[in-house]
């Protein structure tokens, strides 16, 4: 392998870990009710987003192997398609998956700009993502699966109940209260 070789793949890892958070944060901003309930959801337990997430995620490894290989000259476009909506959906999921993580690891910043939690929380699961073998094809898979999984919950949460203006209140109420309980939980950053 040449060093240009080498350099490339290098620089492609890095871009995409680069684009990751801003990719979040954008699902925050355009979904900001999605993302909420996807961050209640994985603040409850990421068990109930995983297993719903396995099937999710099968079905889109399979229809890509399918498009890959039974479309002809469309494949490869489809086959992108594919896995670039299912990476967009499952970000929704990790949007919140991210929130939590940063909400667990308090600053005083928070309160005056909560989009920092994600932040912090993107940096932390890119971080492990690098760990060789365990970050590669454990925490990522895991990641995407778990973001699956949350946004499909969310997904049905909201057809199922359209929120009124006062339980959208209620569950921002929520939300800042259990940011201000970890704030306050962790005494040097009170």
């Amino acid at each position: 392998m040449l060093m240009a070789d080498t350099l490339a793949i290098f620089l492609v890892v890095l871009g995409f870990l680069l684009a990751l958070p801003g990719l979040w944060l954008l699902c925050s901003g355009l979904w900001p009710t999605a993302v909420s309930r996807t961050t209640l959801d994985c603040n409850s337990g990421l068990l109930f987003p995983f297993l719903v997430g396995i099937p999710i995620s099968l079905v889109a490894f399979f229809a890509t192997v399918f498009a890959s290989k039974e479309l002809g000259q469309a494949s490869g476009f489809v086959s992108i398609a594919i896995v670039c909506f299912y990476v967009l959906f499952a970000s929704v999921g990790i949007a919140g998956l991210t929130t939590v993580i940063g909400n667990r690891l308090p600053s005083p910043a928070d309160i005056e700009r909560p989009w920092k939690a994600t932040i912090r929380g993107s940096i932390v699961l890119e971080l492990a993502f690098l760990l060789p073998l365990l970050g590669w094809f454990v925490l990522l898979p895991s990641a995407l699966i778990i973001g699956s999984g949350a946004a499909f919950r969310s997904m049905l949460k909201g057809f199922r109940r359209p929120k009124s203006a006062k339980s959208k209140a209620v569950a921002e109420t929520v939300e800042s209260r259990v940011t201000q309980e970890t704030l306050g939980s962790n005494p040097e950053v009170a």
